[in-house]
């Protein structure tokens, strides 16, 4: 009877205990979430900043400001995302990530070194 109760008590133990651990799991992960989002929602700012900088640049030299203002209106899309949670309707759509282009096949001479030429001249190549 006492061990049982000693077991029992160990099992509610060993549940508070884990319970414990996974709230304080969710709050570190909170914290970690809440300062990347702090730290992207800076980035994108100065993103931001620096876009309005460049439309401003380019109307005070009189150059077309085209490309200024769709840097300037994916950089306040993206603001306004980190800030609601929810991109704009009016946002460009993001960039697709270049898929990485498979390495081209090696040539095996380059690999093992066996192009069949030697270095003396007029020799000729085992292949000829």
């Amino acid at each position: 009877m006492f061990a049982a109760a000693l077991r029992e008590s160990e099992q509610r133990d060993k549940a508070k205990r884990d319970s414990e651990q996974v709230k304080k799991d969710a709050e570190a992960k909170r914290v970690v979430d809440a300062d990347a989002l702090k730290n992207a929602l800076v980035d994108a700012r100065r993103e931001l900043d620096r876009a309005i900088a460049a439309i401003r640049a380019a109307k005070q030299s009189g150059r077309s400001t085209v490309e200024a203002d769709a840097v300037w209106k994916a950089a306040k899309a993206r603001v306004i995302e980190l800030e609601t949670g929810e991109r704009p309707t009016w946002a460009p759509t993001p960039a697709a990530e270049p898929e990485p282009e498979p390495d081209p096949e090696p040539d095996l001479e380059q690999i093992d070194g066996s192009t069949g030429a030697t270095d003396e001249p007029g020799s000729t190549s085992p292949d000829e």
